[in-house]
């Protein structure tokens, strides 16, 4: 199984661009930049004339995980944002099976009761909900865990009125956006409230399910929101306001800032991993690798090449090389062979639950058999043959140039997916496959994750050698470790929900044994959740290219290290 599993992950990958951010500026902003969250939502209210004390908030991220509070154990009037964790109560007996939509919850069927509290707002039908739990106090006894607290040792303020914490709303709307499928259709109702008020005074280009509170009492106007967020990493936030100028405004502008300062956090984040991830590629790489033998300087270079003690060590070229051939079909052959693998996964996991039931039949094992072994012939077909010698390199004195536009023109052209441009830049190889498009829809769904994740980096001044240049390149392609994890983890997740949500008959065969679309349909969907995210499994890895100055042009010397990161690690020598 593991054997099966390791083959069906060896999908073809490439480079990331470039080490500049496409939206420089973003991080730049001043509202953010050299600023702590505090500091900023601090700023904020003052800017807006709000007394610090007056005012409750939260923001979390349901990505990361990072949270940030202004008074967040500060117990406030909630008004109606109590309805989201009520409505979780009775959503996830629905989940369960314990009551339907159409059980009555007091008068009202439940499926009305959610709509009219969430959306409308309907006080006398929540009334009624939670009477139907048991009265006032047992259901704020019963809703205190969805909202992170133990019944029986929150503080008694939670047991008045109405009343809860920033952090206790972010709880509560951080296990509604994770665990949404133990809450069917609150969020659903929740991207229905609203749509032009409060959170959504202001128009996006993202989603926000929330729920207001609105509450008068004597000279206090409570005016409150909780949401979630769709931003590229969604976030949960909540505000609290007791009485304070322009309640409206204040609501509006918090949620445009948390828009704001997410979009801005999460890219300033991504760009301090992308700069430590090349440095350890090129720290890793540097580790194994001797130091170059050195030469003129390269003409066309922006500085001439220091001493080798000056500088990171790459792999000298040699004096004299072998260049690959034409490398036709070098990727294909790799999905081809994913696919035949996944073909033996099938039959596999049919053999094992035959065997569970004690109905092992022999067809099934062979096939299983015979589609690894030619998933693992597959995957050693694409192999180099010799070709002559390369000719003699130029003088370093003659050569002219920058290797460095080679590399970009290189990979830029992989990117616009340009491939003839692409293997004009390479020595000995007329193409590596990329250009033939597969049949099947789930191939051509893998190719299109290949070219969409493509980037790379450049990493300092090419280094002359005896025979060309070496250049330094980061380059970034899945975990596979954590992506076959992630693949066999959604798998099995989904296993369990098409067995709840499918009728037997749509899942066993009159044997007893899983129809062939059931297991096919699960794996299905894993893989296409996990493709959909496959950015999340990136990984950068250092290369030595090797170029060779000849007939008056740069151009790469393939090698086994380029072929593994171009594949992701398929073709043995990624990173080496």
């Amino acid at each position: 199984m593991i054997l099966l599993l390791t083959l069906a992950l060896l999908l073809p990958l490439a480079p990331r661009v470039s080490a500049e951010d496409a939206d420089g500026a973003l991080l730049h902003d001043p509202r953010f930049e050299d600023r702590s969250w505090e500091e900023i939502v601090e700023s904020f209210l003052a800017d807006h004339g709000a007394k610090s004390d007056r005012v409750a908030c939260g923001w979390c991220n349901t990505v990361t995980g990072e949270e940030h509070y202004h008074n967040g154990d500060q117990y406030m009037t909630s008004g109606s944002m109590y309805k989201v964790p009520m409505n979780m109560i009775f959503a996830e007996k629905v989940h369960n099976g314990e009551i339907g939509w159409n059980t009555f919850v007091g008068a009202y069927r439940y499926e009305y009761a959610l709509h009219a509290t969430i959306v409308d707002s309907n006080n006398e039908v929540a009334r009624s909900m939670w009477n139907y739990l048991g009265g006032y106090q047992p259901y704020r006894h019963l809703l205190a865990p969805y909202m992170g607290e133990d019944p029986d040792t929150v503080d008694q303020k939670f047991y008045e009125n109405n009343f809860s914490t920033p952090r206790q709303m972010i709880y509560s709307l951080k296990l509604l956006a994770t665990e949404s499928e133990r809450f069917p259709r609150v969020i659903d109702e929740m991207l229905k409230a609203e749509p032009q008020k409060y959170f959504n005074l202001h128009e996006h280009d993202v989603d926000i399910a929330h729920k207001y509170g609105y509450y008068a009492e004597g000279a206090h106007l409570y005016l409150n929101d909780c949401a979630i967020v769709y931003t590229e990493e969604p976030i949960c936030i909540v505000i609290f306001t007791d009485t304070v100028l322009e309640p409206y405004k204040l609501l509006a502008d918090y949620c445009d800032l948390m828009i704001d300062y997410t979009v801005y956090s999460t890219a300033a984040r991504k760009e301090a991993e992308r700069i430590a991830a090349e440095e350890a590629a090129i720290a890793a790489l540097n580790a194994t690798t001797p130091a170059p033998e050195q030469t003129a300087p390269v003409k066309g270079s922006d500085v001439p090449a220091p001493a080798a003690s000056a500088r990171p060590s790459v792999t000298a070229a040699p004096a004299e090389k072998e260049t690959p051939s034409v490398l036709s079909g070098v990727i294909l052959p790799l999905v081809l062979s994913l696919f035949i693998a996944l073909g033996a996964l099938y039959f596999l996991v049919r053999a094992l639950e035959r065997a569970r039931r004690g109905k092992l039949e022999l067809p099934w094992a062979l096939a299983a058999i015979l589609l690894t072994a030619a998933a693992l012939w597959l995957c050693v077909l694409p192999q180099r043959t010799e070709t002559a010698a390369a000719p003699s390199a130029h003088a370093a004195a003659e050569r002219e140039g920058d290797p460095r536009e080679t590399v970009s023109a290189f990979f830029d052209a992989l990117i616009a997916g340009d491939y003839p441009a692409a293997y004009s830049h390479l020595s000995g190889v007329s193409t590596l496959g990329l250009e033939r498009t597969p049949g099947s829809e789930d191939a051509a769904a893998l190719y299109d994750a290949l070219r969409a994740s493509w980037r790379y980096s450049l990493y300092g001044e090419p280094i002359p050698t005896a025979e060309g240049a070496v250049q330094q390149v980061v380059v970034y392609t899945l975990d596979f470790d954590a992506l076959r994890a992630a693949v066999k983890e959604e798998t099995e997740a989904r296993v369990e929900t098409l067995a709840a949500a499918l009728a037997p008959e749509e899942i066993y065969a009159e044997d007893g044994a899983y129809l062939d679309s059931f297991p096919q349909r699960a794996y299905d969907e894993a893989l296409r959740s996990v493709l959909d995210r496959a950015g999340d499994f990136a990984d950068a890895v250092g290369l030595n290219l090797r170029l060779e100055y000849r007939a008056g042009e740069w151009l790469i010397i393939p090698d086994d290290a380029l072929y593994g990161a171009l594949s992701g690690g398929a073709i043995k020598g990624k990173g080496a």
